[in-house]
């Protein structure tokens, strides 16, 4: 049982490397964790098997959601699928089960770029393809395959992500080329609590159910957000390697959910 002055302990997915074999994960998220105050515990990306899956997530206090691979187009709304490019049809399974289960139970969970795509997914909605096939280009949610970008999005007032950062727009650091698109009735509900200038979806908050949630406050949802931005990478004025010395203000509201549930 963790204790009260116990740092609280998020797990921390990971990527499968299949050319060197490797699970990894970029610093920013580990670094991030640490300096909200969390215990961060990497998962490396398994099989979708249901035990694997709930033997880890009784382990957590959070669950972080990392970017990384596009997810498979057929998630998509329209069949995108790049030629050359090496899907993870695992990680896919294996994460859409973990998101599932986090939600199910009401653990406190953050999903960034690939990782809201996930949460967006596993609720039952779709995916854009490809988002300038969709907003002309108007805003360049990445460069290329290596370039990410900065650009602005509007916080919705009174959510998760606008009390986190205490303002309404945000300059953000983009690396995605697949969206959230519209949503699906039933199941688990994303209130849209950010756009980008093109009025894309850019962040997801979860909404309570109509007749209150059982693993919340009454009316009120468990702690669930997906950001289509990299909050573990550094501003443009910051050093290259990690985060620099700042803490992420959302990453740190999603620890000191998971410490107080």
């Amino acid at each position: 049982m963790r204790t009260s002055s116990a740092r609280p302990r998020i797990g921390v997915t990971s990527r499968f490397r299949q050319n060197i074999r490797s699970h990894s994960i970029h610093e920013g998220y580990v670094e991030q964790v640490t300096r909200a105050g969390g215990l961060p515990l990497v998962i490396p990306c398994a099989d979708a098997d249901g035990d694997l899956c709930t033997s880890y997530l009784s382990l957590l206090d959070g669950l972080l959601l990392t970017g990384g691979e596009d997810m498979d187009p057929a998630y998509c709304s329209g069949t995108v699928r790049q030629p050359g490019y090496t899907y993870h049809p695992r990680r896919d399974a294996f994460e859409k089960r973990l998101a599932g289960s986090a939600l199910d139970a009401g653990i406190p969970t953050l999903g960034i770029c690939r990782g809201a795509q996930v949460l967006h997914t596993v609720t039952g909605n779709p995916l854009i393809g490809h988002v300038p096939d969709v907003n002309g280009g108007r805003v360049a949610h990445r460069i290329s395959l290596t370039e990410t970008s900065r650009h602005s999005v509007t916080l919705a007032e009174g959510s998760k992500v606008a009390r986190a950062y205490g303002e309404r727009t945000l300059k953000v650091t983009s690396y995605h080329h697949q969206g959230l698109g519209e949503q699906t009735p039933g199941g688990i509900r994303w209130r849209v609590t950010a756009r980008a200038d093109d009025s894309l979806a850019e962040a997801i908050e979860r909404e309570a159910d109509a007749e209150g949630d059982a693993e919340g406050d009454a009316g009120q949802a468990p702690w669930a957000v997906g950001v289509l931005w990299h909050p573990e990478l550094p501003a443009d004025d910051g050093p290259a390697d990690g985060a620099g010395e700042r803490t992420d203000p959302l990453i740190a509201a999603f620890v000191a959910a998971a410490g107080a549930s």
